[in-house]
């Protein structure tokens, strides 16, 4: 092997280890947040609190999360673009309407939103009962799916074209989305506990 090749070996190496140190740094400062939010409440909790807990700096904190939303918030939201970009690859069927072309795409969509819930249950019910307790940090709740929702809407709307009527696509995407919220809110609820994806498509079913 020539030195060329060892030293494009080695900085490799060097760039997984560097990576892999950020990713269990970022999951410390995650997990040592969420401890704080529950025993001392979410705005009780300062970033220099979290900062020491994992005895780092603020600054070094800010590298990893914008803000203590973030920390919270944060797999919310990363799970609404994973949806998003699935919606993106699914192809329109062809079907008798542009109704049930578009209620087939986002009933796949949140099918696959609730999968990955259920993939990172005990995350995301610890997130929900840090939320409840507080008024404004369930506002970002409903918000990171306001978020969502009108980014589906806006895909749609572009892959439909002239096909569809502005007002009715919105009003379609928007009972969908609802759906999934009720759906996880009651799932959250009773523990996390069940079928997701079988609670979802109950509830969609409950549309027609």
């Amino acid at each position: 092997m020539s030195d060329t090749a060892i030293s494009q070996q080695d900085q490799a190496v060097r760039s997984g280890l560097r990576e892999r140190k950020k990713r269990l740094l970022q999951e410390a400062i995650e997990q040592a947040a969420l401890k704080l939010f529950l025993q001392r409440g979410y705005e009780q909790t300062s970033i220099q609190d979290i900062a020491e807990a994992v005895m780092i700096s603020p600054r070094t904190f800010f590298r990893y999360f914008p803000s203590k939303e973030e920390v919270l918030l944060g797999p919310t939201r990363a799970v609404m673009r994973a949806g998003l970009e699935h919606l993106r690859t699914l192809p329109l069927p062809r079907v008798q309407s542009e109704n049930e072309a578009v209620r087939t795409a986002l009933r796949a969509v949140l099918l696959y939103i609730a999968q990955l819930y259920q993939h990172q249950r005990r995350s995301f019910l610890l997130r929900y009962q840090i939320a409840r307790q507080v008024p404004s940090v369930a506002a970002f709740y409903l918000y990171a799916l306001l978020e969502a929702e009108m980014a589906f809407y806006d895909l749609l709307q572009e892959r439909a074209g002239e096909a569809y009527e502005c007002g009715r696509l919105r009003l379609l995407v928007a009972t969908h989305v609802a759906a999934l919220r009720v759906a996880l809110e009651r799932w959250l609820d009773e523990g996390a506990e069940g079928d997701l994806q079988a609670l979802v498509t109950s509830y969609l079913e409950a549309l027609h």
